[in-house]
């Protein structure tokens, strides 16, 4: 049984061809009431289904009382309209081409029969479909009569042959050129009353350009060879061009062409929009088979990411291929599905993959890591499929069951090698994205042998140590079960494989050499021989959300426009400095600078580097105040400005956009903590910077303001003056973020603890409810945890304890007065920061120095002496 819809469109098609043969020529289509009268439905649900066919881009919408609903029909000549949507569907409406879309119908609407166009873009961007949608946009809204004509024309076609081109275009008279044997209507007569589209213009010779003048400004044209003889047409003429405008257009052309759109190529456009487009070319490719289409995660990957510069029309025909050769596979090997694989793609496409290791985290928001999409030719746009989320029974086996699918299906072992190095990070992000609740260690004694638990305990205090790098309790958990699992597999004979090994030690060096030491303390104790591949698979551990932090390319960048010639740059300096992040950018306008070669310098500024995640633009005033919201209306490029910009705000700004994806909340954050600092008149350097060796954090997720209470609270009732320890606070959103804060900080520093209402389940660092002292009022817990800390001067009064023990021939006690001294000179008078392990290097170094000159032994040569004397001048205050 038909659903009303159905009924409904199809009813409508009739009625549209029926009135279409009878010549009716006023209009064309049905009104609700004619339709819900003629299938006996209720007006409201007639028009209600209408208005669902108008979204889907199924039906057009002619403005008048009351509205008609009608149809293009195919058959009519004139009309090459191939869109089945509109503008308030057109993907990237609201976004890339909001402002073209705008520009578009201003054109249509534009009194008293709209304005001329040209669209510029390069290929495949869509200029045609754009311009079809103006046509269609035009019948609408009643510009045009739904029997007005829609002509399209590529200039190319005949630009080797100019009398044939322009005779194709305004028509020919007999004789008029060879070959011209009787009199031929041109397109310009069979687009009058409608739209001429044309294509390439710039193919379009000087003569052809100065024959459409007399056209657009006088309506009236000449046929070839019949120049006594003048034709009117009343046509609204779209031009589109690959080129720049003035490089092959006459000026006096031109200046005819009021209106100018910019269409975006597909790199300007969000990955958001890319992906919407693979959709809708994936389901049209569903519709015309007309069977159900299974795609890949790692398809939409390579798809969103790879280099098409064919643009969107390339990305459609890449498609299409692609869903061939899986409709070949389908029909010839009997599949019972349509699965579109990575391996049915040219190698353009394939390459796509190689660069998702650098866009993971904006990818991994659009695409799960085990998501498969169905495109059905039914209705819905596509389904979600992802697999079960439960442990998988075994890693490799896992891993076992894709290779062979992939081998039964014929794919050569270079083409397995690339997709499976692509899959096995998929499957282990999968396994450990299990263990990101705690797990409790008695539990976990239960299934997994207590000896493993112990030596991962231990090579993870190493790996933190050797790393400088904190690790979730998800590893650790991870790693026991997966050792558990391994082991048993060794010692089975069984065969490991791991197809990202390469990539590994090229990329994670220092992670697969902990893990090849401990490979070795495993091989000990258990009497086996670990595999490389194996090496490569606890090394992934190793590297879990390694490189979040670093990958400023997925975060918002922060821009500094000032006016001046180097305002801007300076505070940007100081802000990347402080904050280490590298996200901060400026531009510096000099006050002579002419306001729109500001806009297109700045314009381009935020085009080169954003990253697809939104923009803050920080400005002190004038005409860059409004230059934001104009470039993010052309470039669809999400931008938030903020003027009367300070240091302390872009620092603020910058700081947040290492952790933060949402640039509406970071604005936020940043308002609220600059009030704060200015209402208790807190310093940058003493709340934020690290300057001490043992790091407590106060995280908070309601803001920073609220860490910092924390952290005056902690310094109140705790004497932290002779211990090596500061507070930092920390306003974060969810645990990801804090991860990613913490792990930037134990680079440099040693966090002993972490105090808040979120635990983030660090393996090593213990965190402290803020209700266990809080409530209580009970600071034990810390207290405890402070008291361990030795101060700077246990620790220099038990190397030089040391020392003195070791070293006889001179007095440590005056070397001791001697070296603090120097060590306090360097800190403050060259501004220099040692941590604990840069000093006892130190130490050490003049002590053995000193030792070997008063027993008159050789000293050791430096090399590049006189390079490091140049090189640091300052350092070097005692040689000059």
């Amino acid at each position: 049984m038909k659903k009303s819809k159905d009924k409904i469109l199809e009813y409508l098609i009739e009625q549209c061809k029926k009135q279409k043969s009878k010549g009716k020529k006023d209009f064309v289509g049905c009104t609700t009431k004619e339709i819900a009268n003629a299938l006996c439905l209720q007006r409201s649900n007639v028009s209600s289904v209408l208005n669902k066919l108008y979204a889907e881009g199924k039906v057009l919408k002619i403005k008048g009382k009351p509205v008609i609903y009608t149809v293009n029909l195919p058959e009519n000549d004139n009309k090459v309209f191939k869109t089945n949507f509109n503008f308030d569907t057109l993907i990237g409406g609201n976004g890339s081409l909001k402002k073209s879309v705008q520009q578009a119908k201003a054109a249509i609407l534009y009194p008293p029969n709209g304005l001329h166009t040209l669209l510029l873009g390069p290929t495949g961007v869509g200029k045609t479909m754009f311009a079809e949608l103006m046509y269609k946009f035009a019948v609408e809204k009643g510009v045009l009569s739904v029997n007005a004509p829609f002509v399209a024309f590529n200039c190319a076609d005949y630009a080797n042959n100019p009398q044939l081109l322009l005779a194709h275009l305004f028509g020919c008279k007999k004789g008029a050129f060879t070959g011209a044997d009787k009199d031929r209507p041109g397109l310009v007569d069979k687009a009058n009353g409608g739209i001429l589209f044309l294509d390439e213009i710039h193919r379009l010779p000087p003569e052809g350009q100065e024959m459409l003048f007399m056209l657009i400004d006088k309506g009236i044209y000449t046929a070839l060879g019949d120049i006594d003889n003048k034709k009117k047409s009343d046509v609204l003429i779209i031009c589109a061009t690959t080129e720049s405008e003035g490089s092959y257009l006459l000026s006096t052309f031109t200046r005819r062409i009021p209106m100018t759109i910019n269409i975006p190529s597909l790199k300007e456009r969000p990955l958001e929009e890319r992906f919407e487009l693979i959709c809708q070319f994936f389901k049209t490719e569903s519709i015309r088979i007309g069977k159900e289409i299974i795609v890949s995660a790692n398809v939409l990957r390579s798809l969103l990411l790879y280099n098409c510069n064919g643009n969107v029309g390339q990305l459609k025909s890449d498609i299409q291929l692609g869903c061939a050769n899986a409709f070949l596979k389908y029909i010839s090997k009997g599949e019972k599905r349509i699965i579109v694989d990575t391996i049915d793609f040219s190698n353009e496409v394939k390459q796509g993959l190689l660069l998702y290791k650098n866009y993971s985290e904006v990818i991994d928001n659009i695409i799960k890591e085990d998501m498969k999409l169905t495109f059905s030719p039914r209705e819905g746009k596509y389904q979600i499929e992802l697999d079960d989320n439960s442990l998988p029974k075994s890693f490799y086996e896992d891993i076992e069951k894709r290779i062979q699918e992939l081998q039964e299906r014929g794919v050569d072992e270079q083409d397995i090698n690339f997709i499976m190095s692509f899959d096995i990070e998929n499957y282990f992000k999968k396994y450990i994205r299990k263990f990101n609740r705690e797990v409790n260690k008695h539990e976990l004694a239960k299934i997994v042998d207590k000896k493993i638990i112990d030596l991962v305990e231990d090579f993870l205090m190493m790996a933190t140590e050797r790393l400088k790098r904190v690790f979730p309790s998800k590893v650790f958990y991870g790693l026991c079960l997966h050792l558990s699992s391994s082991i048993e597999r060794i010692k089975q004979n069984k065969k490991i494989v791991n197809h990202n090994l390469k990539e590994i030690i090229e990329k994670n060096s220092e992670e697969y050499a902990l893990a090849l030491h401990f490979a070795g303390i495993l091989e000990n104790e258990f009497n086996i021989k670990i595999p490389v591949d194996e090496v490569g698979f606890i090394s992934m551990f190793l590297s879990v959300d390694k490189n979040q932090d670093e990958n400023v390319n997925i975060r918002p960048i922060v821009v500094v426009a000032m006016h001046g010639k180097s305002t801007a740059s300076s505070m940007a300096e100081v802000a990347n400095k402080l904050v280490g992040g590298e996200n901060v950018y400026s531009y510096d306008m000099s006050l002579d600078k002419n306001p729109q070669v500001a806009y297109k310098e700045l314009k381009d500024l935020i085009i080169k580097k954003h990253q697809g995640v939104g923009v803050i633009l920080l400005v002190d005033m004038g005409s860059l105040g409004m230059f934001g919201e104009l470039i993010s209306a052309e470039t669809g490029i999400k931008i938030k400005v903020l003027d009367m910009v300070t240091t302390i705000i872009a620092i603020e700004c910058a700081k947040k956009a290492m952790t933060s994806n949402n640039i509406d909340e970071i604005l936020e954050e940043v308002k609220d903590s600059v009030n704060y600092f200015s209402n208790y008149g807190k310093s940058l350097t003493q709340t934020y910077i690290p300057r001490k060796e043992n790091i407590i954090l106060t995280v908070c997720t309601t803001g920073e303001g609220s860490a910092i209470k924390l952290k005056n609270l902690i310094e109140e009732k705790i004497n932290l003056k002779e211990k090596d320890i500061q507070i930092i606070p920390m306003s974060v959103a969810d645990t990801k973020q804090m991860h990613n804060s913490i792990n930037r900080l134990s680079k440099d520093k040693r966090i002993i603890a972490i105090v808040g209402t979120i635990n983030p389940n660090i393996y090593g660092i213990p965190f402290i409810s803020v209700s266990d002292f809080l409530l209580g009022d009970n600071y034990d817990k810390i207290k405890n945890i402070i008291d361990q800390v030795k101060t700077v001067k246990d620790l220099y009064d038990e190397i030089f304890e040391a020392l003195d023990r070791e070293f006889k021939d001179f007095d440590v006690n005056v070397f001791k007065t001697l070296c603090i001294n120097f060590l306090d000179f360097v800190e403050d008078e060259l501004n220099k920061d040692l941590n604990i392990d840069k000093a006892v290097g130190l130490i050490l170094h003049l002590a053995c120095a000193i030792s070997k000159m008063i027993k008159n032994e050789d000293m050791p040569k430096c090399s590049k002496k006189e390079e490091i004397k140049q090189k640091y001048t300052q350092e070097c205050f005692w040689q000059v």
